[in-house]
This record gives structure tokens, C-alpha cells and sequence, in this order.
């Protein structure tokens, strides 16, 4: 063998580990990345998961605090069918359970007992006998009377000219 070529394979030795050793660094390196990558998603997902818990808490806090009304209305009770008036002089419109019509302000008494703690423009709470709050339903809208389940056509139409009378075609038996 010559010297030339001894020395390439001497050189050769030398160098190829370190060519594989490189592919194997690099191989790592691209493996480790993608782990960080996947760690830093999952990070991510916990804080989201965990701003969802944190808002569900406060919204059920706000709720609790401004809802007083330990429970919801029911069938019995009067519902809202307005509120009128001006600043702290509200007046609401109850429909009660019978059909029949009444307005009451803050601080009065129903006919079932209940009484009427606050009215606001948007509700009205009141305080059953057993002192549980409960903020009145809107009333439902009711049909105007004579509506039907058709829609309603105009009353005011042009009316058709009559039709003229029928003859016999010629050649017809009689």
C-alpha cells in the first residue's frame, strides 16, 4: 500500500465517526425539540383549562351575590308584565294567576302572601312567606283577541269585478 493511500484510510477512520456522530446529534437535538414544543402546548392547555375554571368561579360568585332569589319562580306566582316610571318611582304590572291585573310598588303586599322587595327596570324580586326571595318571571305575550293561528290578511282589498254570466256554447245539448 502507498503512503497516499494510508493516509486516507487513517483520515477516513478518523472522520466518519464524527459524521455519524453529528446525524445522531442532530437526530436528538430535532427529537428534543419537538418534545419542548409539545410540553409548552400542554402548558398552555392547563392555563386555558384552568382561566375556564377561574371564570366559571367568579361567574357563579356574581350570581350568587346579585341573584338573591334563593330559587326560581313558579307556576303560582304572579309574573311581570311591565314596569313603569321614572328613577326610584317604578310601578310594576303583575299578572296574577287568576288573569286579572294589578300594579304594585316596592314594599307592598300580594293578596298569596307575597311581598314586593324590589322593582327595577329589568326585574322584580319578591319574598314568599317563608322569606325566600324570588324574582317574578316576565309574563308571556299574550294573542291579541280574535288572532288565529293563519296570519292575517289584508281587510281593505279591491274587490274583483263580478263574473259574467255563462252561455252555452254553440252547438251544446240542452
Amino acid at each position: 500500500m502507498s503512503n497516499k493511500m494510508k493516509r486516507f484510510l487513517v483520515i477516513s477512520c478518523l472522520v466518519l465517526p464524527g459524521a455519524v456522530q453529528a446525524d445522531s446529534i442532530a437526530d436528538s437535538l430535532s427529537r428534543i425539540e419537538a418534545e419542548t414544543l409539545i410540553l409548552k402546548a400542554q402548558e398552555k392547555q392547563i392555563q386555558v383549562k384552568a382561566q375556564i375554571a377561574d371564570r366559571e368561579a367568579e361567574i357563579a360568585s356574581k350570581q350568587l351575590a346579585s341573584g338573591r332569589a334563593s330559587r326560581s319562580a313558579t307556576l303560582t306566582d304572579p309574573t311581570v308584565k311591565g314596569v313603569e316610571g321614572i328613577g326610584r318611582n317604578l310601578v310594576a304590572s303583575l299578572l296574577l294567576e287568576n288573569g286579572s291585573s294589578i300594579d304594585v310598588k316596592a314594599g307592598e303586599t300580594l293578596a298569596n302572601g307575597m311581598r314586593i322587595v324590589s322593582i327595577r327596570s329589568n326585574e322584580v324580586i319578591a319574598e314568599t312567606q317563608g322569606r325566600r326571595r324570588v324574582r317574578l318571571a316576565p309574563a308571556a305575550p299574550q294573542a291579541p283577541a280574535g288572532a288565529t293561528a293563519y296570519p292575517a290578511y289584508p281587510t281593505a282589498m279591491v274587490a274583483l269585478p263580478p263574473l259574467a254570466p255563462m252561455t252555452p256554447a254553440k252547438g251544446a245539448a240542452r
